[in-house]
């Protein structure tokens, strides 16, 4: 093999790592600040906190997922809401914001881009700009519902 062959093999390789290393970081990161609530494959419990692995409701958000989703764990959510055939009534979901912005990255990264197969997820400006200026839960349900 000559030195070129190798010099792409091992770039291949540790790009590869490295791509697998960001997944299971995030998950990591999932399981041990989300999981409590939202179940270890984001599968939600019910009667305590929705469904994260729901591709219909992250598809129907286009656009606004990254705004969606960066401003629930920022400011966290409280009001009614509907998952998967579930009712979510009464229970709050605390803001998120004592989190590092890159473990809030990597971990919506993980819930939008692994568990639901969507593109797209919020950077690390958009997780800053809404801790510094939270998103009210009714701008919050407004985005959800189609607003």
């Amino acid at each position: 093999m000559n030195n070129t062959s190798f010099a792409w093999l091992a770039g291949l390789f540790a790009s590869t790592l490295s791509l697998s290393a960001l997944a299971s970081d995030g998950h990591e990161k999932f399981v041990n600040n989300c999981s409590g609530c939202h179940g270890l494959e984001a599968e939600g419990i019910p009667g305590l906190a929705p469904a994260l692995n729901n591709p219909d409701l992250w598809n129907k958000l286009g656009a606004k997922r990254n705004e969606y989703i960066a401003g629930v764990v920022t400011g966290g959510l409280s009001g009614k809401l509907k998952s998967k055939g579930n009712d979510y009534d009464g229970l709050v979901m605390p803001p998120q914001d004592f989190i590092e912005t890159a473990d809030l990255v990597d971990i919506t990264r993980y819930v939008i881009n692994d568990v639901n197969k969507v593109d797209g997820a919020p950077d690390a400006t958009l997780i800053n700009q809404l801790k510094s200026a939270p998103k009210s839960h009714e701008d919050l349900h407004k985005l959800r519902n189609g607003g």
